[in-house]
């Protein structure tokens, strides 16, 4: 029975490891990663039935869920994880527990706690907790009035903006925010002062190579090439230039590019047709289109259905969707799970 109890918790590791990986997985849906997530918190619950948080063999983060006093914010931030590991196990403890994602908000006390309660927030608790995070963490609170489409926020966002003294970093995020909020801006220049600043993160990357024109797009994938092979490579797959085509396959070709340059290529053409045009580059058949068109999963965004893509592409392909429709409407949230399972959060 010992051996039955230990291989539980093996095999409920396991499933948090594969968890950690398939969010982020070029051929993973949202409907395959809420079925892994249904079995991870199943298996989580056979442990809690049957195991106990004292047994020393656990992982750290089993050990977490299996002691009530993960419900403290300052318990997930000890653990030596991600933070999006952190925040998938806070609300994996809040399903398990059935309490609402208030529950973490109630006990925000310090700054160092604003990161992790940016990715649990959703719309309504991101505008009851902006003042006080303002208050704490000003660059956290400048995040989450973007990231969450608060609006109202707005006016107090380009206060701040046209406050010099801010330091480099706060001033790039409230540019990036004011731009989600529906403030016009040069993408290419944005880039520019989030890099300089040393805060640009993949996400605000892809938005902004969604929204520029086919110029910009060209300009920020040129200058990154000169600074971040890796990140130049992300923003080609999120350009949907076919232009960028013909060095992507080159790279996926490179040990060293491989996975970053077929991760793009499926972004931009979809898995099947990136599949081929790297088996077989001249029988794919590959459109050509004008520069000014922009692919995502094979198809211009002019004809795309964001409901669908959604629904049924891989998490890069339902970021695409996400800030597509935010770019649309200004004051909807970027990321705002319904639950737990197949949550995209925001800081990537």
């Amino acid at each position: 029975m010992m051996q039955t109890f230990a291989d539980l918790a093996e095999r409920t590791h396991l499933l948090w490891l594969q968890r950690l990986s398939l969010a982020s997985s070029d051929y993973i849906t949202l409907s395959q990663l809420q079925q892994h997530d249904y079995r991870l918190l199943q298996s989580v619950r056979l442990c809690q039935r049957y195991l106990g948080n004292s047994d020393p063999e656990l992982p750290d983060w089993l050990r977490t869920l299996l002691d009530n006093s993960a419900a403290e914010l300052d318990t997930l931030l000890t653990l030596a994880v991600p933070l999006s590991a952190q925040a998938l196990l806070a609300a994996m403890w809040l399903a398990l527990q059935q309490q609402p994602t208030t529950h973490y908000v109630q006990q925000y006390r310090r700054a160092e706690q604003s990161q992790l309660l940016c990715l649990l927030a959703n719309k309504a608790v991101a505008a009851k907790l902006y003042q006080t995070m303002q208050a704490l963490d000003l660059r956290s609170a400048v995040q989450l009035a973007g990231n969450y489409g608060l609006l109202d926020q707005r006016a107090v966002l380009q206060q701040l903006a046209d406050d010099q003294h801010q330091n480099a970093a706060i001033q790039a995020e409230l540019h990036y925010s004011l731009y989600l909020l529906g403030q016009k801006s040069d993408e290419s220049q944005l880039v520019q002062q989030l890099q300089k600043a040393d805060c640009l993160t993949p996400r605000q990357l892809q938005l902004l190579l969604l929204a520029a024109p086919a110029e910009r797009k060209v300009q920020i994938v040129n200058a990154l090439c000169l600074t971040d092979i890796t990140l130049a490579i992300n923003a080609m797959g999120f350009s949907g230039q076919s232009k960028f085509m013909p060095l992507l396959l080159e790279l996926s070709k490179q040990p060293a590019h491989q996975g970053a340059a077929q991760s793009a290529l499926i972004t931009m053409l979809g898995s099947l047709t990136a599949d081929i045009a790297q088996r077989e580059p001249q029988a794919a058949g590959m459109p050509m289109p004008v520069s000014e068109q922009h692919l995502v999963a094979g198809t211009a965004v002019t004809e795309l259905n964001l409901t669908e893509t959604w629904a049924n592409g891989n998490q890069y392909q339902r970021f695409a969707a996400a800030a597509m429709l935010v770019l649309k409407q200004p004051g909807l949230a970027l990321a705002e799970p319904n639950n737990w399972q197949g949550g995209i959060w925001p800081v990537a």
